[in-house]
């Protein structure tokens, strides 16, 4: 099966941001409520999904920003296990829509998750690349995810559309998720609520 990764640019909240991604990732809002806060996308045949959200800025370091998310989001996914194999501080040229002075990092893990609440025997493995953006001028830190099976169970509702077993999605996932972060820019500032000043 052939995917076509082709970048398009997509406006996130209204236009106040924006985003390039695939295609074949559908709005998942034109489906299902979603959150003020959130701008959610899922491509269904290889059940991957990207999530855009923004988030009360925490008092925590820089360098725990990424390990702290990660936690948070398996345990409000009810992970049943989770694991981080990697930490990447971005630099500049890595996010260039961004202002250069902001912490930007990405962690990459697997977390071991069911569907809805379909309980331990529906478990799948899931590649979660998280980029953390920390903006506590604007007491907000930004989450962008990008969600890739790894194992898909039999008994996963995932399997009905993306199929049982071992899947691929994960090993293309970092040099996408490269691509798509590079796009982010933020085109209005009041969109934290704040002054629509960038400092």
């Amino acid at each position: 099966m052939t995917v076509d990764d082709t970048l398009v640019q997509r406006p996130l909240y209204g236009g106040a941001a924006q985003l390039a991604f695939p295609q074949r990732f559908a709005d998942i809002s034109d489906f299902r409520p979603v959150p003020d806060h959130q701008e959610v996308f899922a491509d269904a045949g290889l059940d991957q999904s990207l999530v855009i959200e923004i988030v009360e800025h925490q008092p925590i370091a820089d360098a725990e920003a990424g390990a702290y998310f990660f936690q948070d989001q398996a345990q409000h996914n009810e992970a049943a296990h989770a694991q981080i194999d990697e930490t990447h501080v971005l630099g500049p040229a890595d996010m260039p829509g961004l202002p250069p002075e902001c912490f930007k990092v990405v962690v990459t893990g697997q977390q071991a998750v069911s569907k809805g609440r379909q309980g331990s025997q529906a478990l799948n493995k899931v590649q979660v690349m998280l980029c953390v953006i920390r903006l506590p001028q604007h007491g907000s830190d930004v989450l962008i995810t990008l969600n890739s099976p790894i194992y898909i169970s039999e008994h996963s509702a995932a399997a009905e559309h993306a199929g049982a077993g071992f899947k691929g999605a994960h090993l293309t996932a970092p040099a996408l998720f490269r691509s798509i972060l590079a796009t982010f820019a933020i085109n209005d500032w009041a969109l934290f609520g704040g002054g629509s000043g960038q400092a």
